[in-house]
């Protein structure tokens, strides 16, 4: 069984609903962890961004790298984009991520 959190009961208005959102799933490298954001798809790609750092409860690095774990193109550089836009352009169809984050050091 799925559980649908936020449901109205109604099919139709449940299937409208779908069609708007995407889940966006990140690989964590470094952790181990993976995590599935569901997301409107008139969301920036930044507040996706913002929301998997959230999720991994750590600041953002400079050195940090998010790629589309199909063909590792770098993801930040389309955070401007909303999820619509990155799909429609054919950024990462799978919207499966991989996140590593920086290593610092000298």
């Amino acid at each position: 069984m799925t559980a649908t959190y936020g449901s109205t009961g109604d099919a139709a208005a449940e299937d409208r609903s779908h069609e708007r959102t995407r889940v966006v799933t990140v690989d964590n490298k470094d952790s181990g962890d993976t995590i599935r954001l569901r997301r409107q798809v008139t969301d920036p790609i930044e507040s996706v961004i913002a929301a998997m750092y959230e999720e991994f409860r750590r600041p953002r690095d400079p050195e940090d790298r998010l790629t589309c774990r199909r063909n590792g193109q770098d993801v930040f550089q389309f955070a401007a984009l909303t999820l619509e836009e990155y799909l429609r352009q054919g950024h990462c169809p799978e919207l499966h991520w991989a996140f590593v984050g920086g290593t610092g050091g000298a």
